[in-house]
């Protein structure tokens, strides 16, 4: 009896270091947003608590596979069939969001998105330019670390099936931009159609994780998506 009690409880403790590896990160991201757009009004307060959690997001991570799980930096390069792939699946996904953009362009408030982006220093050009940059090579780059890499793998140890360990991953990917979404002025059916869109692209890009073992090619799927989104933004603003 001793000893079925132990195995139980080594078997547990996987699963117990990985619902708290989650919960460390897995929902800064929502409070970033809730926090950054909603609920702080002052503009460089509102910066420094995104550049906060951005720093928390990379550090956590980094020193729980260091420190806790004490391993060591890997080397490995993304394969050519993973390259191919997340090229296909980023334009593919790119041309979604293009038809979807252009079917539901004029049920947007695009005044108040206007509005809400104004307010967070993005209505300069220069500095769009370098917010579109810094989202397209780090932001998107950080993401793929954080939900791709740490909660995929997290989430397949927590629920014992990586099915599983997609999904949840996916569902935390969707609730920050979806709360994001809301706050920028899509009303309810917008964000639901939005969000059915990020979860699936999510789930994309952790199957891809868990197929090739490599957020490279996460990233260069994530990263085709983000251009096309900044172009729309861009044709919003300023033209």
């Amino acid at each position: 009896m001793y000893c079925i009690t132990s195995i139980q409880i080594l078997n547990m403790e996987p699963r117990r270091d990985a619902a708290i590896a989650i919960l460390l990160v897995g929902f800064v991201p929502s409070l970033s947003v809730l926090f950054g757009i909603e609920i702080i009004d002052d503009e460089s307060l509102s910066q420094l608590f995104f550049i906060l959690c951005k720093i928390w997001m990379f550090i956590i991570p980094t020193l729980w596979y260091f420190r806790v799980e004490k391993k060591t930096f890997s080397k490995k390069l993304p394969s050519k069939e993973g390259i191919i792939l997340g090229l296909l699946t980023g334009t593919g996904m790119s041309s979604i969001i293009i038809i979807t953009w252009m079917l539901f362009e004029n049920s947007l408030d695009i005044e108040k998105m206007v509005v809400t982006l104004e307010s967070k220093g993005l209505s300069s050009l220069n500095l769009y330019i370098l917010g579109m940059l810094y989202w397209i090579f780090i932001n998107s780059l950080l993401e793929e670390y954080v939900f791709r890499w740490f909660i995929t793998t997290k989430g397949s140890i927590l629920f014992r099936s990586e099915s599983m360990g997609i999904l949840f991953s996916a569902m935390l990917f969707t609730l920050h931009h979806s709360l994001a979404l809301h706050f920028f002025g899509f009303i309810w059916w917008q964000t639901v159609i939005a969000s059915f869109g990020l979860l699936t692209a999510a789930a994309i890009w952790s199957w891809l994780y868990i197929k090739y073992k490599s957020i490279w090619v996460c990233w260069l799927s994530h990263a085709i998506c983000d251009v096309v989104v900044f172009t729309i933004g861009y044709l919003i603003l300023f033209t």
